[in-house]
């Protein structure tokens, strides 16, 4: 059976039950008696075996086939979760991550080894802590269902009960020239896995003629609610033998029994059935993988569908080449009086901009998509550096456009990290200063006009501005000028330079001088800002400043001679016209007095090396300043051409060592104009 075409789902998915698995767990951990966690958690792992061998991942299924092993004592209240266990499962789902991660790198998913992990595992499922386990695991192992007994024996019964939708089925398909088989299928007595045998049987079946019936029916088999055999009834052409073989191919079958349905035999259900028979129509009997699909999505979200975000791309740029040609089609109107055409350009713009806004809203997504890997990160980083810690998660519900969200997650790894190693303090450190030994680290979240604020915030030591001032003079990373002028918020300022660390000792989790400036640095290249707020022995708060959306912008659009570039409007301060008096020479450099306050300036020609237009006339010199955080600086241009919204175009890979220049946006005329960079052009 052809796996590939499922690999894309197969992955999301995994991803998904991990994700409970890791939250679910957690909850676990703080309250052991809870049946809701325990349940999902089961469920989970449950799924994620199936799916893992259904793809033929055998590695995955067998370590999550004994995690459920474990799971399954503890759901029936015949095993504790303590510390011991609980910690057992996460390095099991973390092993499981590093599977799944192998397999969409294309890497055998078994080059982890989880020989430990599986000894632990079944040591606790084997029942050494109590007799009552091991009596209960026994048991399991060695009941034998009632209707596998005896079933070597050819004369079994083979009766199945039919109803008049299912005789009618058969009728029908005699006259076609096909014949209805009862199939009945026997697993083998070591067979884990019998949803995922019953959904290989049934796919096998598929490809051979049409199963109108199943006993117990397919979403009973689906959940293993059966012992290990099961019956279907299959409308056929092909000859018994090849049903057989065919079956008979697919590992743990331990023995398949077919029998001619004739209309006329006696109809009884068979007394090893523990289910009663429904009428099954024929179109919900196959476990066909579509439906399991459908199935798992509306149990999941309801009407919801998953979108590749590379989709969602081409659709925002077709919407972007549709306003191009609306604007065409209003020129042509315009020019050549036509009424009627520029009556259906404004019906079209109003569908366009509904278009666009609707796209804009499918691509925005939940910034708990990132948030929700954080509780894990800190129980784990509390438990390694033995603090105490609880974190809280406010506004997971705010939303930011999907690329901003995939870019956010390491920067926000590195500064949990930070909080919870430069700002918690040890329990007894805690303690003696008058606080509760357990500290607080927040993840925050909310809109701020066009923008997100996303803080991290905890109620540490805080940062000494003069301890960092004086680490950053040893390290030569300023001068005694600089430090003896500079505040305290600056100094504080200092740890987002590379390779600044205030750690004397090198650690798993810190001191090695990176992390902070990666964080400022991938911050500004989403087009944000990053702050930081500090009091001694009150804590700190990291404040992110980051762009709703990366793919449609309000930009300024200016001339320098000729050529139209963009200057993101979420960067510019104000924008001038100045005389050429007006600029003055400091320390070699050209700047302008706004306000009292002195701003350096970049003449744009230069920068861009445009050359001059002859016939380009501008007397007027225009400034915008522009900001990254509090540091500001001017841009000079020829003219300022006023405000649009964009969509923002990738240069791709050959332009992309272009540094000065962020990307490319059509306008309503068709004419190409670069996006600048201001981060680069202020350096």
């Amino acid at each position: 059976m052809d796996t590939s075409q499922y690999m894309e789902m197969f992955l999301e998915e995994s991803k998904d039950h991990l994700q409970s698995l890791n939250e679910r767990l957690l909850d676990l951990e703080k309250d052991p008696e809870d049946s809701d966690a325990i349940n999902e958690i089961f469920r989970s792992a449950h799924t994620l075996k199936g799916m893992s061998a259904t793809m033929g991942f055998t590695a995955i299924a067998e370590l999550t086939h004994d995690m459920e092993n474990v799971l399954d004592l503890i759901r029936n209240e015949k095993l504790h979760a303590d510390e011991d266990i609980v910690d057992i499962l996460f390095k099991s789902v973390d092993a499981l991550q590093q599977m799944v991660d192998n397999v969409e790198a294309g890497n055998p998913e078994d080059s982890v080894d989880v020989k430990g992990l599986v000894e632990k595992l079944n040591a606790i499922a084997s029942g050494n802590s109590t007799g009552s386990i091991a009596k209960s695991s026994t048991d399991k192992s060695s009941a034998a269902p009632a209707d596998a007994a005896g079933t070597d024996d050819k004369k079994a019964d083979m009766s199945i009960e039919l109803t008049d939708i299912d005789k009618d089925l058969i009728n029908k398909a005699k006259e076609s020239g096909l014949r209805a088989m009862h199939v009945r299928i026997i697993l083998a007595e070591t067979c884990v896995l019998k949803a995922v045998r019953s959904y290989m049987v049934m796919s096998a079946l598929d490809e051979l003629g049409d199963v109108i019936k199943s006993v117990p029916p397919a979403e009973d088999l689906e959940q293993e609610k059966f012992d290990l055999s099961f019956d279907v009834i299959l409308l056929t052409g092909e000859e018994e033998q090849r049903v057989e073989s065919t079956l008979l191919g697919i590992s743990e079958i331990k023995q398949v029994m077919i029998e001619i349905i004739k209309l006329d035999a006696p109809v009884s259900v068979p007394a090893v059935k523990k289910a009663a028979v429904p009428a099954v129509a024929k179109s919900s009997a196959p476990v066909k993988k579509k439906q399991a699909i459908q199935h798992h999505d509306n149990m999941k979200g309801g009407q919801s569908v998953r979108v590749g975000i590379e989709k969602l791309d081409s659709l925002m740029n077709l919407v972007g080449e549709l306003v191009i040609n609306k604007t065409r089609l209003e020129q042509i109107g315009n020019t050549h009086r036509i009424t009627e055409l520029v009556e259906t350009v404004e019906q079209m713009d109003r569908v366009t901009s509904d278009l666009q806004s609707i796209v804009m809203k499918v691509r925005m997504v939940p910034v708990g998509q990132v948030f929700n890997r954080f509780p894990r990160v800190v129980r784990d980083l509390a438990k390694e550096l033995g603090k105490e810690v609880n974190l809280t998660i406010e506004g997971e519900e705010t939303e930011l456009d999907r690329t901003v969200i995939d870019e956010i997650g390491d920067p926000l790894v590195h500064l949990i990290r930070n909080s919870m190693d430069h700002g918690i303090e040890h329990p007894d450190d805690r303690e003696a200063k008058g606080k509760p030994r357990v500290g607080k680290v927040g993840l925050i979240a909310r809109h701020e006009g066009n923008n997100v604020i996303i803080m991290v915030t905890d109620d540490g030591a805080g940062m000494d501005a003069a301890v960092i001032r004086d680490k950053a003079l040893e390290k030569g990373v300023i001068t005694q000028e600089d430090a003896d002028n500079m505040t305290e918020s600056e100094a504080v300022r200092l740890i987002f330079l590379p390779g600044f660390s205030t750690s004397d000792v090198i650690t798993d989790v810190s001191g090695r001088g990176v992390g902070m400036d990666v964080v400022r640095t991938t911050i500004e290249a989403l087009g944000g800002v990053i702050d930081v707020e500090t009091k001694r022995n009150a804590g700190s708060i990291f404040k992110i400043k980051l762009p709703l959306t990366l793919a449609i912008i309000q930009a300024l659009l200016v001339n320098v001679q000729k050529e139209i570039y963009a200057i993101p409007l979420a960067s510019i301060d104000s924008t001038i016209n100045i005389t050429p008096d007006d600029i003055k020479t400091i320390q070699n450099r050209e700047t302008i007095v706004i306000r009292g306050e002195i701003i350096p300036i970049v003449r744009l020609n230069q920068a861009l090396n445009v050359p001059p237009a002859a016939d380009f006339d501008s007397d007027e010199i225009y400034i915008v300043v522009v900001h990254i955080g509090d540091k500001k600086c001017g841009i000079m241009v020829d003219r300022l051409i006023g405000q649009q919204e964009i969509v923002i175009k990738t240069l791709g890979k050959l332009l992309s060592g272009i540094k000065v220049i962020s990307g490319a946006t059509v306008l309503g005329n068709g004419q190409i104009a670069l996006i600048l960079d201001v981060a680069i052009l202020m350096q």
